[in-house]
């Protein structure tokens, strides 16, 4: 059965000096409505409120008005059903009012809700900040509007707000999607990214090294509210812990006992599907991995470590490093981009993409020689170099 109604109505609430009031279509959406107007009138005597019509023959010129407009509305409406996207207010509200100019985000949210089934809600936040950087560039946008002189300005909007080059590709990347998504529903004749050049930052590679996991591992924390187990101590051990693995923040707060299996030889070793990429990986714990999962496992729940949020995690980090010293940049991914760049040197790219749960193996080769200390320690074991 339908979430949705659409039924005309008389506005008694709106009467006018005249007597006559005005006619609504009411559209209720998971007990929620709007009333949209249809620029027609009736006087209460000649209104049949139960099946909201005139008082007169269906097929009269009033009632076969009232209906195209309603049939409308239903209309769009079961066209969403059918596209297995969920029709809410804000949908009708763009489509069939005068901010039907807004009807890009219209197609904005049919295209999400359609990857949102497949995409995972980290990478779903990356829409929405696309999403909300839009809406304060310009509210309104006309689907005539989407040219390359819209995707300069927009660009330009968006160095004013201080995004890098990253993230200005990254929201280029997230739009063409979104128009690439209307062309297919034929409601976009052309691409204006066909012409457009969008610029891509060289990928950077910021790491820690084996002498800064080892000033992290020594670090102490005073007793107290943030002290041992429960604030910095918890956030500098899972960062550890995903140096030791490589394991994304996401998959290192829902690593269960489950995940801990026995390799052929009978080692610990992590084994997982990744949250990411869904791939499986099989990641041999080493001894001080294997402490940590020693330290905070308990009876009381099923996960390794305690929950933690991301951002309080990032937070905590940025006063690790004020207290040990370390002055690049932490965050939680640097401990998967130190993994990979200190077992770039002892893995093949092949064994390292597998470890790491790399779909593709570009991804894995930016870890390869990126650290100079690296690249020297390889090239003092050959003898033509030195």
């Amino acid at each position: 059965m339908e979430d949705f109604k659409v039924k005309p109505i008389l506005r008694k609430d709106k009467k006018r000096q005249d007597g006559l009031c005005p006619i609504y279509i009411k559209v209720i959406i998971k007990r929620k409505n709007i009333k949209l107007p249809t620029n027609m009138l009736a006087e209460e005597s000649v209104w049949n409120t139960k099946l909201g019509t005139f008082k007169e023959a269906a097929s009269s010129i009033k009632n076969s008005l009232l209906k195209k407009q309603t049939s409308e509305i239903d209309t769009y409406l079961w066209q969403q059903v059918a596209a297995e996207n969920e029709p809410t207010l804000e949908m009708v509200k763009n489509q069939f009012t005068k901010q039907k100019n807004s009807g890009f985000y219209v197609l904005l949210e049919e295209c999400y809700q359609a990857k949102f089934r497949e995409i995972k809600p980290g990478t779903q936040k990356h829409y929405l900040l696309v999403r909300k950087r839009l809406k304060q560039f310009q509210p309104n946008i006309n689907l005539s509007d989407l040219n390359q002189k819209f995707l300069m300005k927009f660009e330009n909007f968006l160095v004013k707000e201080g995004v890098g080059i990253d993230g200005i590709w990254q929201h280029h990347k997230i739009l063409k999607s979104i128009i690439n998504y209307g062309i297919k529903r034929k409601v976009i004749k052309n691409n204006p990214y066909i012409d457009f050049k969008v610029k891509k930052g060289k990928p950077r590679m910021e790491t820690l090294t084996e002498d800064d996991i080892i000033v992290l591992k020594n670090l102490t924390f005073e007793e107290g509210a943030r002290g041992k187990n429960t604030g910095l101590e918890l956030t500098r051990d899972m960062f550890l812990f995903s140096c030791y693995t490589s394991l994304r923040y996401g998959d290192a707060v829902r690593l269960n006992k489950k995940n801990i299996t026995k390799d052929n030889e009978g080692e610990l070793q992590i084994t997982m599907i990744t949250e990411k990429t869904g791939s499986v990986v099989n990641v041999p714990l080493s001894d001080s991995a294997v402490q940590l999962i020693e330290k905070y496992s308990c009876a009381e729940r099923d996960t390794i470590f305690p929950a933690k949020k991301n951002q309080v995690c990032n937070r905590d980090l940025k006063r690790i490093a004020e207290l040990s010293g370390i002055t690049t940049n932490l965050h939680f991914h640097l401990s998967r981009h130190t993994f990979g760049s200190l077992m770039a040197s002892r893995l093949s790219a092949f064994d390292l993409s597998k470890t790491m749960g790399h779909s593709n193996i570009k991804t894995t080769m930016i870890y390869v020689n990126t650290n100079t200390s690296n690249i020297r320690k390889q090239m003092a074991t050959s003898k033509i170099y030195y």
